[in-house]
């Protein structure tokens, strides 16, 4: 009889949840009366009678974009119904049109909403929609001004004038050396942690952010957390070889919606199509080249000075004398040596030989720091019991050509400070 009795009672339990859950979902639920609405605005906005008997025909239920080539089921639009519709103009959200033109370049029932938007798809109600409060949802609903960085998840950066962020923070990154510690995309160093997917980062529970930078933006732990790394070098983790750029807040923001864009790539190969044709071959241009790998190390202009913790020689090497380290005491044939080598001649084998004095030294320094450069370097101890030292030189031998290295090597010939050379004597 005391089974029988358990039993009646929770399935009295049970029928009643499944009541209470049915009542939510078909009767009491958060998107049934904004279709209300959005059908209350089609009545007083319809000029004729067949306006008129569309709007009467308006049927509230449940409503899904299902886009198989992104695998997403988006309900958005069970709230936000006049999305596509110009006449929800002057009309509150979530009824109101899109804003801009976006939609008239994009089909909505191929891209769906969450592809720029983040957010939960499949959600039903605001928050778990959102996503914003929901525990260890990585992708909550993006806002101003990082929707620019899920922009480069199709377009190149380069087509979209209006991406003017993520324009900055990618010159920002290139022009401040980051590829120097950095990897993205194949491409730069391995003495810092690889930003190809940064934005993908699960980051909850490894750096946690504080709760002014959470609620800044919007509870995207992502977001706030490459602000904070950019921002502040030391914070996470505390001891670390990233230089303070002393950046101004709008470089800050610029960068940190320029990193959020750095995601894996779930479209398909037909949705990348403008990147695909927007892409071109890298310019080998030695300036250039250091700027993007080398000056976060070696510093502006090579002349060093970084410093790096327990290294016998306390900072890192100037490279602005590698004139004077290859043996070329002239600036004539600083130039010439450059010259060549910006060109894509082999110094090594040319017919007729190298015409500068020291020949053998010349040539033999340069493979040396050809062969550093390619193979890195580790740093030596200061204190042999102590730390190992932040920074090395690492291996570009995978990041960066033979023709790369010698069009750095070009352009360091050209920095030597042949007039203090001359004052001095």
């Amino acid at each position: 009889m005391k089974t029988e009795k358990i039993i009646l009672i929770s399935s009295l339990i049970l029928i009643a949840v499944l009541l209470a859950e049915a009542y939510r979902e078909n009767i009491n639920n958060e998107w049934q009366p904004f279709q209300k609405l959005y059908k209350k605005e089609l009545k007083k906005k319809a000029i004729d009678k067949k306006e008129q008997k569309l709007a009467d025909n308006y049927e509230i239920k449940m409503r899904q974009i299902v886009v198989p080539e992104l695998n997403r089921v988006d309900r958005c639009v069970i709230c936000h119904v006049g999305i596509e519709d110009p006449r929800m103009v002057n009309v509150p959200q979530p009824i109101k049109v899109h804003p801009g033109d976006i939609l008239g370049d994009h089909e909505l029932e191929k891209v769906g909403c969450t592809v720029c938007h983040d957010g939960q798809g499949r959600a039903v109600t605001k928050k778990e929609a959102h996503g914003v409060s929901v525990a260890f949802w990585e992708k909550p609903l993006m806002y101003p001004p990082f929707l620019e960085s899920n922009c480069v998840r199709c377009h190149n950066v380069e087509s979209l004038p209006e991406l003017t962020l993520v324009k900055k923070g990618k010159d920002l990154f290139l022009r401040n050396g980051c590829l120097g510690c950095h990897e993205l995309r194949g491409k730069g160093g391995n003495l810092a942690p690889e930003l190809t997917n940064i934005s993908d980062a699960n980051i909850h529970l490894k750096h946690p952010v504080s709760e002014e930078l959470l609620d800044r933006f919007h509870h995207n732990a992502n977001i706030a957390y490459i602000y904070e790394s950019v921002k502040q070098p030391g914070a996470q983790p505390e001891i670390t070889a990233m230089p303070d750029f002393n950046f101004s807040e709008e470089e800050i923001l610029a960068l940190t919606v320029f990193l959020k864009g750095l995601s894996k790539k779930e479209v398909p190969i037909s949705y990348l199509a403008e990147i695909q044709e927007g892409k071109q071959p890298e310019t080998v241009h030695g300036e250039p080249l250091y700027r993007k790998y080398c000056v976060a190390c070696h510093g502006t202009d090579a002349k060093g000075g970084v410093k790096n913790i327990n290294y016998i020689k306390r900072t890192v090497p100037e490279l602005n004398i590698l004139a004077e380290r290859m043996f070329l005491d002239e600036p004539e044939n600083a130039n010439k040596v450059s010259e060549l080598l910006k060109n894509g001649v082999d110094i090594t084998k040319m017919s007729p030989k190298l015409d500068v004095p020291k020949r053998g030294r010349v040539l033999a320094q340069y493979r040396a720091i050809r062969n550093v450069i390619k193979r890195g370097s580790p740093a030596g101890k200061a204190d042999p019991e102590g730390p190992e030292p932040l920074l090395h030189m690492p291996s570009w031998a995978k990041g960066l050509s033979d023709k790369d290295i010698d069009s750095i090597i070009a352009y360091l010939l050209t920095l030597y400070p042949w007039e203090q050379e001359e004052t001095s004597e």
